[in-house]
């Protein structure tokens, strides 16, 4: 199987320690203990995993952490103090070696590969765990520097790589996790607080001698505003994929919180004095993104201030018509981030409604996945109906985005964008997929233009399209005449045309 990340995958993140394990401890949500989540247990729920359709499963760090930070324990593994063992807390059950040698994930990996099941790993290099200082020495950390790179993020000791020897520690460390950890995918913390002479040294030294090897950065920045930021560790620092919070932010803003489409999304392209949307700034010849359709798209994670559930129901409280218009809508959520360019990660729960939020930590953001909702076919029982509801779109979006090259590889053209409506195509060689979101509360009748430039776009889109409508018009509600396709959308709906539906 190939092993990289590519366009074809969707990546299920969890934090390991809770998600699954034998002997995961019944504690209260808000306990900022470690509630035993284990690597074993990630192997436990592969049929869970392999049954929602997801082809990748991210893991949070599992290098040796500190014991814990006053009343915490490191249950997240963010807090490093030995980066060539394994911590051994997480090594706990039956399927997995009980040595924590870096070649015990690498036995994680085959057991994962075996079920078909890519393995990205998280990677930290910016900082060690509180109190680590002593076990690397004081000289090769930032001492009262400020800001994004010196300064010391949450209060963790700061490396420095500007000094070789730590340039040097990590570089040879990461190889060992690629070679005796079976590592492929790395998924790397806190990038832009890392000096930027170690992203040339990785570039040189790791990139070229394993080119397999896909690395993926976090860079947490989350406005339009911040995507020239983003661009400069794909175009220039060779990264192979940065998360997409900009557009995280954008579905976020407007399906949720009903903020202006064109504003945040895309402008219409009719007029160049129009706003510039988030998807306007994937043209690389015009500036944009390498590759936009590598960058991994999401709607929460574990540092975001909430999940979108959570979200969802502050829009739209309380049970019966509340619970109903939030489900809806991030069902309308989920449907973007299966159909527009990207590749989908999701965070573990999300395809349930997993509710979350920070209030003064990360703790309820972070919650044990309900594994009790669950019925023994690895579906969420009817009679959770949030649950069951959003899963059985989420499974189905996932078996669409499978079923049709154009969701995974095509290019995006804007066909329409206004305060509420967003339609756009999606071309690849040979396949098409038509898009229409209506994010209005009521339903209402669509005009949409469909005819394509070919002074802008190759006749054989043209074609391409203009074939696909008539096809679609045979077994959909879809009204084409002279070019002009008139749909009726309901509020806060998605609707999507594919050619494998």
């Amino acid at each position: 199987m190939e092993k990289r990340i590519t366009q074809d995958d969707v990546i299920y993140f969890v934090v390991t320690d809770r998600f699954f394990g034998r002997d995961k401890r019944t504690v209260a949500e808000s306990d900022t203990s470690i509630h035993g989540g284990t690597l074993d247990g990630v192997i436990e729920k592969l049929d869970y995993l392999l049954n929602l359709g997801v082809t990748a499963i991210w893991v949070t760090p599992v290098y040796e952490n500190i014991p814990k930070a006053g009343t915490t324990e490191p249950y997240h593994y963010y807090w490093p103090q030995n980066f060539e063992r394994i911590d051994s807390r997480l090594l706990e059950g039956t399927h997995l070696p009980t040595s924590t040698d870096i070649a015990s994930f690498g036995v994680f990996v085959d057991k994962c590969e075996a079920r078909g099941m890519k393995v990205v790993l998280d990677m930290v290099v910016n900082h060690a765990g509180y109190g680590a200082k002593e076990r690397f020495g004081s000289d090769w950390f930032n001492s009262g520097g400020t800001g994004d790179i010196k300064g010391e993020l949450s209060g963790l000791p700061d490396f420095n790589h500007d000094k070789p020897q730590v340039l040097d520690y990590f570089i040879n460390n990461i190889e060992e996790w690629i070679t005796r950890g079976k590592v492929t995918n790395i998924r790397m913390d806190t990038v832009k607080h890392v000096e930027k002479k170690f992203w040339h040294y990785f570039k040189c030294q790791i990139r070229g001698k394993y080119p397999d090897v896909c690395l993926i950065g976090e860079v947490l920045c989350e406005g339009k505003e911040d995507i020239g930021t983003l661009l400069q560790y794909q175009n220039y620092h060779d990264f192979d994929s940065i998360f997409d919070f900009p557009l995280c932010t954008a579905l976020r803003s407007t399906f949720i919180y009903d903020e202006s489409l064109r504003y945040w999304l895309a402008r219409p392209r009719l007029n160049d004095n129009e706003p510039q949307g988030v998807l306007d700034d994937d043209n690389p010849f015009k500036g944009g993104y390498r590759n936009a359709n590598g960058l991994v798209t999401l709607l929460d994670n574990h540092d975001l201030q909430r999940r979108i559930m959570s979200h969802a129901r502050t829009k739209h409280p309380g049970d019966g018509a509340g619970l109903d218009w939030a489900i809806r809508v991030t069902k309308l959520c989920l449907g973007a981030l299966f159909t527009m360019r990207g590749i989908p990660q999701l965070y573990y729960g999300t395809e349930i409604g997993l509710e979350g939020w920070k209030a003064g930590d990360d703790r309820d953001l972070r919650r044990d996945f309900p594994w009790n909702v669950l019925g023994t076919n690895n579906h969420p029982q009817p009679k959770f109906k949030k649950e069951h509801e959003i899963f059985e779109w989420t499974r189905d979006l996932i078996r669409l985005r499978k079923a049709n090259e154009a969701l995974k590889f095509g290019t995006t053209i804007t066909l329409w964008a206004d305060d509420l409506v967003y339609a756009f195509l999606r071309i690849s060689s040979d396949d098409v997929a038509l898009i229409i979101i209506n994010n209005g509360y009521e339903r209402m009748p669509v005009p949409l233009r469909v005819g394509l430039n070919p002074d802008q776009v190759p006749q054989r889109f043209v074609t391409m399209v203009a074939n696909e409508l008539e096809h679609w018009q045979t077994r959909l509600p879809l009204q084409v005449d002279n070019g002009q396709a008139v749909l009726t959308v309901d509020g806060k709906t998605i609707d999507i045309y594919c050619r494998n539906a």
